[in-house]
């Protein structure tokens, strides 16, 4: 695969979709009702991001208006504040093409890697990666809470030389250094995969640790970035060791 167009943004401040008195009541009961049979409970104000609105946002500046995409997959972790939307959907409606769209969550940081490997089986037409995560959630939670809101959109085409993407699930961090290609080509790791293997290469670019969803997605996206790469990720929560050679 060829990754043809990337781009990525921080999003700052509540969602739109919270201005609204009855939204902000609504997504404040959906959300307690769900937490409660938990024994948790809603311990803040609402002030997270809407994945919808962060994904509308960043669809203009990666799809032009005549370029048709024919697969979408919206990958994510922690949820967002509007969970009454059937989010691929909306992004299929919003999306020039109308392709056919996915959404990946229940993973952690593994999501946009088999995100990624839905691309791959889909057809050749362009398809579009967006990975995000946003910093609030209103309760308490053991799951890695980003610093802050973020999205990343990439545009892929199926003529390039890149590799399969990889995954293996139950890997135990003693393996991770075993798994990983060393072949001389850009290397990103996530900070978790690189805490777990001290004798990296010493040029390896490694995510920030708070950024647990786009942050591998962030190095990919740098404005400057060319040729082939390496990304690699661990997401610990289920032993899973995720790669792709791009």
């Amino acid at each position: 695969m060829r990754l043809i167009r990337a781009v990525r943004r921080e999003f700052h401040g509540p969602a739109a979709f919270l201005d609204d008195p009855g939204n902000r009541a609504f997504a404040t009961e959906y959300l307690a009702d769900m937490a409660r049979p938990h024994g948790l409970a809603l311990d803040t104000e609402l002030s997270g991001q809407s994945y919808g609105e962060m994904a509308e946002a960043l669809l203009p500046e990666v799809v032009g208006g005549d370029e048709a995409v024919g697969t979408l997959v919206v990958a994510f972790a922690n949820h967002d504040v509007y969970p009454g939307r059937a989010l691929a959907t909306y992004l299929s409606h919003l999306c020039p093409g109308t392709p056919t769209a996915f959404a990946v969550c229940d993973q952690g940081s593994a999501a946009a890697f088999t995100a990624m490997r839905l691309i791959e089986a889909a057809d050749p037409a362009p398809a579009l990666l967006i990975v995000v995560e946003q910093a609030q959630l209103p309760y308490r939670s053991e799951g890695a809470v980003p610093a802050r809101s973020r999205g990343v959109a990439m545009l892929w085409v199926a003529d390039g030389p890149g590799g399969a993407v990889r995954q293996r699930p139950g890997v135990a961090p003693a393996e991770l250094p075993g798994l990983v290609p060393q072949d001389g080509t850009r290397l990103v790791l996530s900070e978790t995969l690189a805490a777990a293997w001290p004798g990296r290469p010493a040029d390896a670019e490694v995510a920030p640790a708070d950024q647990p969803m786009t942050g591998v997605w962030w190095h990919l996206a740098e404005p400057a970035a060319t040729g082939q790469v390496t990304v690699a990720d661990y997401e610990p929560a289920i032993g899973c060791f995720s790669c792709a050679r791009l």
